[in-house]
């Protein structure tokens, strides 16, 4: 009898481990190559056990069939992804709307190392993926992360396989609205630089002598500062609604 309950025990946390850790590795902030990886693995390692009474009785009965337990674990991975890919694809704008701000204000060669993306990304990027990390923890985003886990087990059950129309559907709206959002937050700059781009082509004609480059862009980066200071917050305030309407799939 030992046995057989600690066999079951171990197989339920498996089923636990396999979603919420897929998700986990994928969710914003608590995911981020910034935390290592072992720091990540115990986080949710804890989590699951700390949810394993909540969630136990969702969980289907330990079968002797191979084929069968390794089926319900790759129905979980599957069921992470879904549940944090809406958060990693709004996450992802700051990469988008970070180029176009660098490259509006001219200090587009400014870059930095970033081990998320494993790549140089413009400085502007580095700066609202910090802000908007210190954003997730200091709203309390992150306690819907693991809330959102939790409320899976209601929408899909373990052990019954998701329908490939509906996945299909979430992600093509959700790349769609993805890239409205990003478009949607570098809208000011993007003006702004248009402003400047015409006013400097005018003071071109009606002074041809002026090396127009060299007095603009100075005054093209202030300006960008400044717009970025005045709508810093509402940027990052779209971006929090809309990981945390991901969360809950109001997309589909």
């Amino acid at each position: 009898m030992l046995h057989e309950i600690t066999t079951e025990f171990v197989f339920h946390f498996m089923l636990i481990f396999a979603r919420l850790g897929t998700a986990f590795s994928m969710f914003p902030a608590i995911g981020d190559k910034y935390i290592f990886m072992r720091a990540r693995l115990v986080f949710a390692l804890v989590v699951s056990f700390v949810l394993y009474p909540i969630i136990a009785s969702y969980l289907p009965l330990y079968s002797q069939n191979f084929s069968n337990n390794v089926n319900l674990l790759v129905i979980e991975i599957l069921i992470g992804i879904i549940i944090s890919i809406g958060a990693k694809f709004y996450y992802s704008c700051i990469h988008m709307v970070g180029q176009i701000i660098a490259m509006q204000s001219g200090l587009g060669s400014a870059t930095f190392f970033d081990p998320t993306q494993r790549s140089q990304i413009a400085i502007f990027t580095s700066f609202l993926f910090i802000i908007t990390t210190v954003f997730i923890f200091a709203t309390n985003t992150h306690h819907l992360f693991i809330e959102s886990v939790v409320d899976s087990y209601k929408r899909f059950p373990p052990g019954e396989w998701l329908n490939i129309s509906d996945m299909n559907k979430f992600i093509a709206l959700l790349v769609n609205d993805s890239f409205i959002v990003a478009f949607k937050m570098s809208s000011p700059f993007l003006i702004i630089s248009l402003v400047m781009l015409i006013g400097s082509g005018i003071l071109a004609r009606l002074m041809p002598n002026l090396q127009v480059f060299f007095v603009i862009t100075p005054a093209q980066i202030l300006v960008i500062f400044g717009t970025l200071y005045i709508v810093i917050n509402v940027i990052v305030e779209k971006l929090i609604e809309s990981i945390v309407n991901s969360l809950s799939l109001n997309l589909v």
